[in-house]
């Protein structure tokens, strides 16, 4: 060892070594450092006593840096482990919402209940700019369902979307929806052929649209109605609405109201709408043709054509002997009640 390092090694040892001569040291200490070399010199016969004594020296060096060095390691070490069980932690919570963010229609779950749709179908979400404008374009061809005239082809289109088209439901997707499979219509099995797992099921989606064409009807009632019933092409004669009971009409209009109501309360977003300066208006004018983010309503119209059930065949169903029945409402007793069967009218049709 230099004499540099010997100084380098004194500096950091303990106070009470003053200096490296032994004359400074107190007796027992002195005796201590000049014994303990010789005893290792005779032991070994080949090294100096000052050459032991120097190894001494680097011998009370050496565990004081490796010391410092485990304490270093040890500090990484900990750090590391540290930092692992974060990124466990994380992972194990992120794996189960990487799974379910992979299932089919993964964001339109969020804001739906469940449907076998979903399970069987993708429902793409597109961006979509409503037409909001006060004044239908001059092109009838791009006028959309809602602003046309009515007439035969318009009742057509209409009808191509209100009208109810079965599908078949198992009892499990039955349970799924909340329902009683002991009270859900079944199809019967000599007809369909589906089996005796084969439950009655629609889409609300279409029920909502068949709602707001029954007010379109009545808005334009002075083309619908004759007085007797409405006329719309496409529907037989026994399906068409007669106002022979009027109460029972506005009964059913004002449940499509509120139907159509609490879907748009229920499916309501938060899409903002600005004001504009509409030329000779005076006052600041809404602009309705907002930027929306869409369900695409033709994929959901795709998998109806795709997967209903022959609707002339559905419409023979009857209800079977001993079926189980759902009480309806007292007031129609009041309504459909007659001088024959006062209050006991009960094969009476709700939809004629």
């Amino acid at each position: 060892m230099s004499f540099s390092k010997l100084w380098r090694w004194a500096g950091r040892q303990s106070p009470r070594y003053k200096s490296l001569n032994t004359g400074d040291l107190e007796i027992e200490e002195r005796d201590h450092i000049e014994k303990e070399p010789l005893q290792k010199a005779s032991s070994s016969g080949s090294l100096s006593a000052s050459s032991t004594s120097t190894s001494e020296l680097n011998d009370e060096e050496y565990p004081r840096t490796s010391t410092r060095q485990f304490s270093r390691q040890t500090y990484i070490i900990t750090i590391a482990n540290i930092l692992l069980f974060l990124i466990s932690v994380a992972l194990f919570i992120a794996l189960p919402h990487r799974h379910i963010s992979a299932q089919l229609n993964h964001a339109y779950r969020q804001v739906s209940t469940w449907s076998p749709i979903l399970d069987s179908t993708g429902l793409p979400f597109i961006n979509k700019t409503i037409s909001g404008t006060l004044f239908p374009s001059p092109n009838t061809r791009d006028q959309l369902l809602g602003r046309l005239e009515p007439g035969p082809q318009t009742d057509s289109l209409w009808l191509d979307y209100e009208i109810q088209r079965p599908f078949v439901l198992t009892r499990s997707q039955v349970l799924a929806l909340g329902k009683d499979p002991a009270l859900t219509v079944k199809y019967p099995d000599p007809v369909f052929h589906l089996g005796d797992d084969a439950y009655m099921g629609g889409m609300d989606v279409f029920h909502v649209l068949h709602c707001f064409n029954a007010i379109r009807q009545e808005a334009f009632k002075d083309y619908y109605f004759d007085g007797e019933k409405y006329h719309m092409e496409g529907y037989s004669e026994e399906a068409r609405p007669r106002r022979r009971h009027a109460e029972m009409f506005w009964i059913h209009l004002r449940h499509c109201t509120d139907i159509i109501v609490q879907f748009i309360m229920c499916n309501a977003d938060a899409t903002m709408t600005t004001m504009t300066w509409l030329e000779t208006q005076e006052r600041p004018w809404p602009d309705f043709s907002v930027n929306k983010r869409c369900v695409d309503f033709d994929a959901l119209v795709k998998w109806r054509d795709e997967n209903a059930v022959d609707v002339e065949k559905a419409g023979l169903v009857r209800r079977p002997e001993g079926a189980r029945e759902v009480k309806i409402d007292e007031m129609y007793w009041t309504i459909m009640g007659n001088e024959t069967h006062k209050g006991d009218n009960r094969h009476h049709p709700l939809w004629d």
